[in-house]
């Protein structure tokens, strides 16, 4: 048995473990030995890229005052990017979805933020929760909230476009909070990663759903996942991506200081029960996918302190199990200007997409403003 095979099945073990209760054998993610240096905070031993970047919100005296949870799609010829957008703090009654857009051969000059939702009560928050492309149809998913986050009302919704700026009613998808948009599997199904509300977190933290309907809007039917130990979870925010031949794996946000990581072998019907992996995490979102060269790529803010977003980095994979090179995509030191419930200095909650020769990483500054950092291809290439 040659030594991918042995990994495949001593993960494949982990799996079958997992599922049945028993610890996993091997978690499905980890990095190589020395890949970051905590005893560099500013740098994490790591060279930096080469980025270009813009400002799609800045928020001043006369705005709203809070930014996060950014979500970028492509479309067509086009970029939107969406963000969560409040008056002082985070997730605070009145708090709207903005969005943005761009022509892909205009990366550098986006469109003016409009206004694509807010809980019509007035009562809750939206929460930007990310996009979907189904033909010509555009879905913009969001979450509300019930004014906290985890409270049972908090469910996703939904509006559609066919043109980016006219859109339909809302409509309500199903409970739970969530930041990211629904995954495309090998199948064709969808997988959609978040957080269990209400009473269901007594015994479960993060939610995964499945439909095979492609726009999103129905269907949804939950995976099987078991937590573990429920102390090591609040938020998970899950950031799912899928390896040659259709297994999913899916790391988690925790508080052990580095990700956890479960995995599906059945298109995200069934999970192993997470594991702790060997890549740092300072407790943040972090974003996951894949580049045309085949490479896997995992941003995120790696510091050995909790809470210190004030580096962020890249990570790069050839099989999506082993991350053995890493690049600092921003680490200049930031302060808010602005105070505001929760609100921390820092590079924070990345997403990302590949849109031609580039990697967007969209992101905010301080939960304040929102920027875009745009990565040549050729730079992330092996070959470098």
């Amino acid at each position: 048995m040659g030594s991918s095979c042995r990994v495949e099945a001593l993960i494949g073990l982990g799996l079958l473990l997992g599922v049945s209760g028993m610890v996993a054998a091997a978690p499905p993610l980890r990095i190589s030995d020395g890949l970051f240096d905590p005893s560099q905070p500013r740098t994490q031993g790591l060279p930096k890229l080469r980025i270009k970047e813009t400002v799609l919100y800045k928020a001043s005296a006369r705005t709203h005052k809070f930014c996060h949870h950014a979500n970028l799609v492509r479309q067509g010829q086009r970029v939107l990017c969406m963000w969560s957008n409040g008056r002082v703090g985070e997730d605070e009654v009145g708090q709207r979805i903005l969005y943005s857009m761009a022509e892909v051969g205009r990366l550098d000059k986006w469109s003016a933020p409009r206004e694509l939702a807010r809980d019509p009560s007035g009562k809750g928050a939206c929460v930007a929760a990310g996009w979907l492309v189904n033909g010509s149809t555009l879905v913009a998913f969001y979450t509300v909230t019930g004014g906290t986050n985890f409270e049972p009302r908090t469910a996703l919704w939904a509006k559609v476009s066919t043109d980016g700026r006219n859109w339909s009613d809302p409509r309500r998808i199903l409970p739970g909070f969530y930041i990211a948009a629904p995954l495309k599997l090998v199948g064709g199904s969808l997988l959609l990663a978040g957080e269990h509300v209400g009473e269901a977190r007594a015994t479960r933290r993060m939610a995964l759903y499945r439909t095979q309907q492609p726009d999103g809007l129905g269907g949804w039917g939950e995976a099987k996942i078991a937590p573990g130990d429920l102390k090591v979870f609040g938020y998970t925010e899950p950031a799912p991506y899928v390896l040659p031949g259709g297994r999913v794996v899916c790391p988690f946000r925790n508080y052990s200081g580095t990700l956890y990581a479960s995995e599906s072998g059945d298109e995200g019907r069934t999970w192993g029960v997470p594991v702790k992996t060997t890549f740092p995490d300072s407790l943040a979102r972090h974003a996951s996918g894949r580049l045309p060269d085949g490479q896997y790529f995992l941003v995120n803010n790696p510091s050995a302190k909790r809470l210190d977003r004030s580096i962020l980095t890249i990570a790069l994979s050839r099989d999506g199990r082993l991350f053995d090179r890493a690049f600092v995509l921003k680490n200049e030191p930031t302060a808010k200007r602005f105070e505001g419930k929760h609100k921390l200095d820092g590079w924070q909650y990345p997403h990302a997409i590949v849109v031609k020769t580039s990697l967007l990483v969209a992101y905010s500054v301080n939960k304040e403003d929102v920027r875009l950092a745009r990565i040549r291809l050729d730079a992330l290439s092996r070959r470098k």
